[in-house]
C-alpha cells in the first residue's frame, strides 16, 4: 500500500510539472481569418473559427487544399519576447507562412499526404521575419481528404508558453497513446505465452489478442512518432486502413470473445459464423478502398458491425446471468470505466467537443487493465490454492478418507435397510397380487351363445385392469372391461372395490337402459371411492338378442370380426363429446348406448390401451393398426390362441423393452 501512495504521489508531481506553464505570459488570441480554396494568393473570404473542426467541408468533394490568413500585430509587452504560434492538431498535413515567407511544416503535403497523428503544430516566429510595428500575415496551407480540421483555438505567446503546452498537449494526445500501446502490447505477447503454456483456459488468448489488436488501433493517434511510416513512403490511407479500421474491428471481435470466455459461455457455431462474417466482411472492403471517401465510408460499416458484436455479447450475459451470475458480475463491474467514458462523449459530443481520445484513453484502457488484474488475481489465487494444497495434500487426504469412511459405512447402512423395504414391499405385491388374482378366480361355463377366452398381464404384479363376465347358469349376459389409472397396489385395490359395483349394478339393472346402469355405477363409485384420486375408463356390454349393446366410457374403441365378409368394423363411441371417464366428482360425463348386431362367427375384441402403446427400442408403438392386422390374419384360430398370437406379436415387437402398462384383452364370438 505504502508504495502505491508512492507511486501516485510521483503521477501527480509529474502531472503539474507538465501542467503548469506560464500564465503569466500574454496569450493572443488569433481572430478574423479568412479562406480560399485555389493558391497561396489569391482572393480570400471570411471564414469563422467555429469553422475550423470541419473545414474539409469548404470543399466540394471534402479534397484538396485550403488557404487559411489573418494578421496581427504584436503587443507591447510582446515585442521583446521571442513568440510561437499554437495551433493544435491539424489534419491532415500543413504549412506555415509568415509575412509571405516559408518558415515550417507538419506532415507531408503532396501526392501522398501524410499526417502527424495527434500532434500539435506550433510554429516558433522568426524575429527577422515578424513587424515589431505593423500589421504581420499568417497563412497556414493545410492539405485535407474528407479528413480535414483545426482541433484548437490559434494564438500566439511567448515560446515558453506554447512549448509548456505543447508538451502537455503531446504528452496526452500522443505519447500516453504510444506508452499504453507499447504497454498492451506487451500485456498480449505475455498472455498469448501463458495461453501456449494452459490452452484449457481460453481467454488468455482472447485476452492477448485482444491487447495485440488495442495496441495497433491506438498507432493511428501517434503514428508521427514512428518516422519509418514516411520513410518507407507509406500512404496515409494504408495506415488508416490497417490501424483505424482493420485493428479495431478485429479488437472488438476478440473483445467479445474475451466475455465470452470470461464468464464460460459456449458460443454455437452458428454465432461464432455470424460475428466472424460481421468482422471479416467489412475488414475485406476496408482493406480495397482506394480513396478516403471510401474508406470513411467503409468505416462506418466496420462500426456497425461492432455494435452488432456488443449486442451478440449483451445476449449472452443475460443468458449467463443464471449460470455463472458472479463471473457476469466481474465482466460487467470491469466495463464500467468505458461505459462511463462514453457517456461522457455522448454528453460532450453535444457541444462539439472532440473528446474521443478521453474514451480510448479514460475508458477502454481502464477496462483493459482492470481485467489485467482480474486475471492475476486469479492466477495468484489458483497458485496460492496449489501450493496449500502441496503443503496439506497429506492431511487433506486423511481426512478426506476418514470422510469417505463414514459415508461409505452410513451408506452401507442405508443399503441394508432399503433391501429390507424393497424385499418387505415385494412380499406385500406378491401377497396383493395373491388377493387379487384369487378375487378375480372366475370359473366360466361353456355358454350355449358365445365362446369368451381373455388375457390379463399386470406390468407391476398388481393389475389396474378390471375385467368380467355376467351370465346365468350357461347363458352370457353381458362383459365389461375397465382401465384404473395409476399402477400398484392403489390401483389394484380400486379395481376390486369396483368390480364389485358394477357387477352388482349391472345385474340389477337388466331392465334399464345400458347407459343409465353405467350413470348408476358412476355415481356409487364416486360416492364409495372417497377421496382416491384414481378413476377409470372402459367398455359395458349387454347381450340383447342378436345385438349387443355398448356403453364405452372414454375406452379404446370395440373392433368386430365380420365373418361373413372377412372384414373389421371399428365401433366408436357415442357422439357427445361430454363422454368419458368414470369415478370423478363434479366432471360433467354423458354416457351413450350404441347397439350393434352380431352375427353367427363374428368375433368381438375388447383391449387396454397397455397393449397399442407397448413401445420397441426405437420408441415405435405397437399401436391399432398393427394390432386389426394380427387379429384378421388369425380369425380362424380358437379365440384362445388369437389372444396369445396378439400377445405373442407384441412381446416380439417390443424386443425386451419393458413393458410400461397393464394388458388385457378380452375376446368374445358369438356361437
Amino acid at each position: 500500500m505504502k508504495k502505491f501512495h508512492l507511486f501516485t504521489t510521483i503521477f501527480l508531481s509529474l502531472f503539474l510539472c507538465i501542467s503548469c506553464g506560464y500564465n503569466e505570459d500574454l496569450k493572443l488570441e488569433l481572430v478574423n481569418w479568412e479562406y480560399a480554396t485555389d493558391s497561396l494568393k489569391t482572393v480570400y473570404k471570411p471564414i469563422e473559427t467555429s469553422q475550423f473542426p470541419k473545414i474539409s467541408k469548404l470543399l466540394p468533394e471534402r479534397k484538396g487544399d485550403i488557404y487559411l490568413r489573418t494578421y496581427f500585430t504584436i503587443p507591447d509587452e510582446l515585442k521583446d519576447e521571442k513568440l510561437k504560434l499554437f495551433l493544435g492538431n491539424i489534419k491532415i498535413a500543413n504549412e506555415f507562412y509568415l509575412n509571405g515567407n516559408y518558415i515550417d511544416h507538419n506532415g507531408l503535403i503532396g501526392e501522398k499526404p501524410f499526417s502527424n497523428g495527434s500532434k500539435a503544430s506550433a510554429y516558433i516566429l522568426p524575429p527577422t521575419l515578424c513587424k515589431k510595428n505593423g500589421l504581420n500575415e499568417i497563412i497556414i496551407h493545410i492539405q485535407v481528404d474528407c479528413e480535414g480540421r483545426i482541433g484548437e483555438s490559434p494564438y500566439i505567446s511567448t515560446e515558453r508558453r506554447v512549448t509548456a503546452h505543447e508538451k502537455r498537449f503531446n504528452f496526452f494526445n500522443s505519447k500516453m497513446h504510444m506508452i499504453i500501446s507499447m504497454v498492451m502490447f506487451l500485456i498480449g505477447i505475455m498472455y498469448f505465452t501463458v495461453y501456449s503454456l494452459r490452452r484449457q483456459d481460453k481467454q488468455y488468448l482472447s485476452f492477448a489478442l485482444l491487447n495485440i489488436f488495442s495496441s495497433l488501433f491506438l498507432i493511428y493517434f501517434f503514428v508521427d512518432e514512428y518516422p519509418i511510416f514516411a520513410d518507407l513512403n507509406i500512404s496515409y490511407l494504408l495506415v488508416q486502413k490497417l490501424f483505424r479500421g482493420i485493428s479495431a474491428a478485429l479488437s472488438s471481435y476478440f473483445a467479445v470473445s474475451f466475455m465470452r470466455d470470461y464468464i464460460g459461455y459456449n458460443e454455437s457455431l452458428t454465432r461464432k459464423i455470424y460475428r466472424t462474417a460481421l468482422t471479416i466482411g467489412p475488414c475485406f472492403f476496408l482493406g480495397f478502398t482506394q480513396t478516403m471517401h471510401d474508406f470513411f465510408l467503409y468505416l462506418g460499416i466496420t462500426y456497425i458491425g461492432t455494435l452488432f458484436q456488443m449486442l451478440f455479447a449483451v445476449h449472452f450475459i443475460i443468458i449467463s446471468l443464471k449460470t455463472t451470475k458472479k463471473k457476469v458480475i466481474e465482466l460487467l463491474i470491469g466495463f464500467i470505466p468505458v461505459l462511463v467514458t462514453v457517456f461522457v462523449v455522448s454528453l460532450l459530443l453535444l457541444f462539439n467537443k472532440k473528446v474521443y481520445s478521453l474514451m480510448i484513453v479514460f475508458g477502454w484502457q481502464i477496462v483493459i487493465f482492470t481485467f489485467l488484474a482480474m486475471l492475476i488475481i486469479s492466477f495468484a489465487t489458483m497458485s496460492n490454492r496449489v501450493e496449500f494444497l502441496n503443503a496439506n495434500l497429506e492431511r487433506l487426504v486423511q481426512n478426506r478418507t476418514e470422510e469417505l469412511t463414514k459415508s461409505n459405512t452410513a451408506l452401507e447402512e442405508s443399503n441394508t435397510h432399503l433391501k429390507y423395504e424393497i424385499e418387505r414391499a415385494e412380499k406385500e405385491i406378491e401377497l396383493a397380487s395373491f388377493v387379487q388374482q384369487s378375487f378375480y378366480n372366475i370359473k366360466l361355463p361353456e355358454f350355449k351363445n358365445y365362446e369368451v377366452a381373455y388375457y390379463n398381464k399386470p406390468m407391476a404384479g398388481v393389475s389396474g385392469d378390471l375385467y368380467d363376465f355376467y351370465f346365468t347358469k350357461d347363458t352370457l349376459n353381458g362383459f365389461g372391461l375397465f382401465d384404473v389409472s395409476g399402477h400398484g397396489i392403489s390401483s389394484g385395490l380400486v379395481t376390486m372395490l369396483v368390480k364389485n359395483i358394477i357387477n352388482d349394478e349391472f345385474n340389477k339393472g337388466k331392465k334399464l337402459p345400458l347407459e343409465e346402469v353405467m350413470n348408476i355405477t358412476n355415481d356409487r363409485i364416486i360416492t364409495q371411492k372417497g377421496n382416491v384420486e384414481n378413476y377409470l375408463t372402459g367398455v359395458l356390454a349387454r347381450i340383447n338378442g342378436n345385438n349387443v349393446d355398448f356403453v364405452n366410457a372414454g375406452h379404446p374403441n370395440v373392433i368386430v370380426y365380420r365373418a361373413k365378409t372377412n372384414t373389421l368394423e371399428i365401433i366408436k363411441r357415442g357422439e357427445n363429446k361430454e363422454s368419458g371417464i368414470i369415478g370423478i366428482a363434479g366432471f360433467p360425463v354423458t354416457f351413450e348406448c350404441v347397439s350393434v348386431p352380431i352375427e353367427k362367427g363374428d368375433i368381438m375384441l375388447l383391449y387396454t390401451d397397455g397393449v397399442t402403446e407397448t413401445m420397441n427400442r426405437n420408441r415405435e408403438e405397437f399401436g391399432v393398426e398393427r394390432l386389426k392386422r394380427i387379429f384378421l390374419k388369425n380369425t380362424d384360430l380358437k379365440i384362445q390362441e388369437q389372444i396369445e398370437n396378439i400377445v405373442d406379436e407384441a412381446k416380439t415387437f417390443a424386443n425386451r423393452t419393458k413393458i410400461a402398462d397393464d394388458i388385457t384383452l378380452v375376446m368374445v364370438k358369438k356361437k
